[in-house]
């Protein structure tokens, strides 16, 4: 059987939720054109995105225990909580600023990992940034 140029072509639509983006319909969410900036689908996206990061955290640190999603129940010796997008730009961008600064001045030889210290007003313990593969490196992760 010859299947012709057409035949092999996927049925392109309108996206289901009213966007204005034109393609090949998905499955999930159902009807949706990929891209679209629906909150169902943007939703979806972050949330993989989210899952995908957390999965790899989880295999850098080595932590096992129940595998799910939800972080509160991994096992380890240290409780986690991962996030990702858009809304760690402002640390990582200080932690990316910091670190430039003090490689500027590392001593030659100097090959301890690089941790950001930030001490904010009105509190007297500090929080720590460092990054994921020294953070496994230095605790055995």
């Amino acid at each position: 059987m010859i299947m012709t140029t057409t035949s092999m072509l996927k049925e392109k639509s309108d996206c289901a939720c009213g966007c204005g983006l034109y393609g090949t319909p998905r499955k999930k969410p159902e009807g949706h054109i990929r891209g679209c900036v629906c909150p169902r689908c943007r939703g979806q996206r972050n949330r993989a995105k989210g899952d995908a990061k957390a999965l790899k955290a989880r295999k850098v640190l080595g932590i096992a225990g129940a595998n799910t999603r939800h972080e509160e129940l991994w096992g380890g010796d240290i409780r986690v909580e991962v996030k990702a997008g858009a809304q760690v730009k402002p640390v990582a961008t200080k932690f990316f600023l910091a670190e430039a600064q003090s490689e500027q001045h590392r001593p030659f030889g100097d090959h301890r990992p690089f941790a950001l210290i930030a001490m904010p007003d009105g509190m007297s313990d500090g929080l720590v940034v460092m990054r994921l593969s020294a953070f496994a490196e230095l605790f055995g992760g």
